[in-house]
């Protein structure tokens, strides 16, 4: 099942645009168009509501990127610092999903780069099924809690 099935889940940026779901233990973010720091901004505080409901638990975080997902400079920054809270708030892993870019190899790195300085374990793939598997291996599945 793919995860933006949940037809609740939408956000849009100015910027680019993007979708944020969550299922089970994994918080997923669909994304396109090129970002630029206030949209990173944007997005930073939309996450931030999303992973406040988690309180402190740990979660996973399954990035779906499409198109032109490609960051401005400030942009990288931005995403990096957003990561970093993420990390201080649960954020155990990522696995990003580059198989819908049209400049995959540049994504990837870019991808890398900015993960690199955060300490979070990230894992990119070329489908959404790949990450989802390698996700629920460490024990993050998209089965939704009981209320």
């Amino acid at each position: 099942m793919k995860i933006f099935d949940n037809p609740n889940a939408e956000l849009r940026s100015k910027f680019g645009q993007y979708q944020i779901a969550v299922l089970g233990d994994v918080v997923a973010v669909s994304a396109e168009g090129i970002a630029d720091k206030k949209a990173i901004e944007r997005y930073g505080r939309d996450m931030m509501d999303v992973i406040n409901k988690f309180s402190g638990k740990n979660w996973a975080f399954l990035g779906l990127l499409h198109g032109q997902a490609l960051l401005t400079k400030e942009a990288e920054s931005a995403l990096r610092r957003s990561i970093q809270w993420r990390a201080l708030h649960g954020m155990a892993l990522s696995a990003l999903v580059t198989g819908e870019t049209v400049v995959e190899t540049i994504v990837k790195n870019q991808f890398e780069r900015v993960y690199e300085q955060t300490g979070i374990q990230v894992k990119i793939f070329e489908t959404e099924q790949g990450a989802l598997n390698w996700l629920a291996e460490r024990g993050f599945n998209t089965v939704p809690h009981k209320s």
